[in-house]
């Protein structure tokens, strides 16, 4: 069984609104597909993991008459998660497609990126492989990056801190910076660490963006 990474360029007429104003606007950064479950006859459920300005992600849904409705859960502040139910365009259900044949599976994330691209793996066997790089539709291209034997999901990975961010982390956790909802401020977090609360800042959105590229970028 082999495991297939590629990355797919996607033609801008084709390209799903939001992943479009991705393409455009400084303040989204990333859009990673964790989860989803494709409906025949409905509106497809997906959950994403979403890097950038939350406002710009929110109006990026609501300017798409694609999507029928949403729930947006913060993390930090330049961090989401997002449950959408949309409607599937002809070209998603056949890009879709090229990727689900029998035999084949996709494995999440599948990360949406700023340069216009969708990143993914699919395992399967060599010819199932073969067979799903040649139905890609004609408004993409599938570049192949890697093909391996697969060993199974990869081991969770280390996440490279500087002791300073470690130790903002572990105040944020101890004043519930991020509990659902929140319970402490990054005031609260600064006076832990003795310092002004936009170095504080700083210091968690740089240990974050380090834990969650970590995360959706593990090969």
């Amino acid at each position: 069984m082999k495991s297939l990474r590629c990355t797919v360029h996607i033609d801008e007429s084709a390209m799903h609104p939001v992943h479009r104003r991705l393409t455009n606007d400084d303040a989204l950064v990333r859009d990673a597909l964790l989860h989803g479950h494709r409906a025949g006859d409905g509106p497809d459920t997906l959950m994403f993991y979403v890097e950038g300005d939350r406002e710009a992600y929110v109006d990026a849904l609501e300017s798409t008459d694609r999507v029928v409705d949403y729930e947006v859960t913060p993390l930090t502040e330049e961090a989401c998660y997002a449950y959408v139910r949309e409607h599937a365009s002809d070209f998603d259900a056949e890009l879709q497609g090229a990727f689900e044949l029998p035999g084949l599976l996709v494995v999440p994330p599948v990360e949406f990126r700023s340069d216009g691209t969708a990143r993914l793996t699919v395992v399967g066997e060599a010819d199932a492989l073969q067979t799903a790089l040649e139905s890609v539709p004609a408004a993409a291209r599938a570049d192949v990056e890697k093909v391996r034997e697969y060993g199974g999901p990869p081991a969770s990975p280390g996440v490279d801190l500087t002791d300073r961010q470690r130790e903002a982390v572990a105040a944020a956790l101890e004043v519930g910076y991020y509990e659902v909802p929140r319970q402490g401020s990054v005031e609260a977090v600064a006076r832990r660490l003795d310092c002004a609360p936009g170095t504080a800042s700083e210091h968690l959105r740089k240990a974050e963006r380090a834990a969650m590229a970590a995360t959706v970028e593990a090969d």
